[in-house]
């Protein structure tokens, strides 16, 4: 009994020792990037040699980090509307039909997460030039919203498969349609997931910089875009100051996330049996 208890504690301490080794590892590199930021210098180094808050008025004064700024909000946020619309269909077509091959066509539908981005930027790339329509932003909405609409579809078809589909029968045998029981019953319990969906494919549209660099147009550029342009021509830790920037607008992100979802229940699928937990 005590040689069990001895080996249950070993692996507690095990367990515990391995997880904060994972949580330094990742956050490590943003401890320099943050750190580096303050530096006095001209160059990247670390430590720093000296601190001072001359990078981020440096920042402050790039122009064309805000235009990217917007340009990439704007672009993210369509992108995860149109990720989400048709990512949500196609879950629920997942789940709940019997499709041709669904194997098949969830490989398909999953490929761009295990495609280099930057073979994926070339293959586009070729593609709008053959149809004629490299540049205009249709092409790079079209190409974020691929690039993202495997997260959502992942997020959304777990989420119905631990959904009961009676209450879907029992809505429609009240007289509830399609569509209403859809955003009446479906929707609703699968509404956390959808939000988690929204946020991932949000931040990865945001931080994609392989593909869009092939299809911009010059003076369009995004935000992640407009930084490779700018590590070009200097070395300078003002990208080290812009990126704490966006480190404190994913922590944001991510702390509103959990404020909404504080009182949210989650249900989930133990034993075959459905249960409810809080987020």
């Amino acid at each position: 009994m005590q040689a069990a208890a001895s080996g249950i504690r070993i692996r507690y301490v095990l367990l515990w020792t391995f997880t904060v080794l994972g949580i330094l590892f990742i956050i490590a590199p943003l401890f320099v990037v943050v750190v580096n930021s303050f530096s006095a210098v001209a160059y990247n180094v670390f430590p720093p040699e000296g601190f001072s808050l001359r990078w981020y008025q440096n920042l402050a004064g790039q122009a064309a980090f805000y235009a990217g700024a917007w340009r990439s909000l704007v672009l993210a946020s369509l992108a995860t509307i149109g990720a989400l619309i048709i990512g949500t269909m196609a879950g629920y077509a997942l789940v709940r039909y019997r499709l041709p091959m669904p194997n098949v066509v969830k490989a398909f539908m999953l490929s761009p997460i295990v495609m280099p981005k930057i073979v994926l930027g070339v293959a586009l790339f070729m593609f709008f030039v053959r149809i004629g329509t490299l540049g205009g932003y249709s092409s790079l909405l079209f190409t974020h919203m691929l690039v993202v609409l495997p997260f959502v579809i992942s997020l959304i078809t777990a989420a119905l498969f631990s959904f009961d589909w009676t209450l879907q029968e029992a809505a429609m045998d009240l007289g509830a349609g399609p569509l209403e029981t859809f955003f009446r019953v479906i929707l609703p319990e699968i509404s956390v997931s959808v939000v988690v969906a929204g946020v991932f494919a949000f931040v990865t549209s945001f931080d994609q910089v392989e593909t869009t660099l092939f299809l911009v147009r010059p003076g369009d550029n995004t935000l992640p875009v407009e930084m490779f342009l700018y590590l070009q021509k200097w070395q300078d830790p003002t990208i080290a100051a812009l990126s704490t920037v966006l480190i404190l607008f994913a922590v944001a992100i991510i702390g509103g996330l959990s404020l909404v979802l504080r009182n949210q229940k989650l249900p989930l699928d133990v034993g075959g049996s459905r249960k409810e937990t809080t987020a």
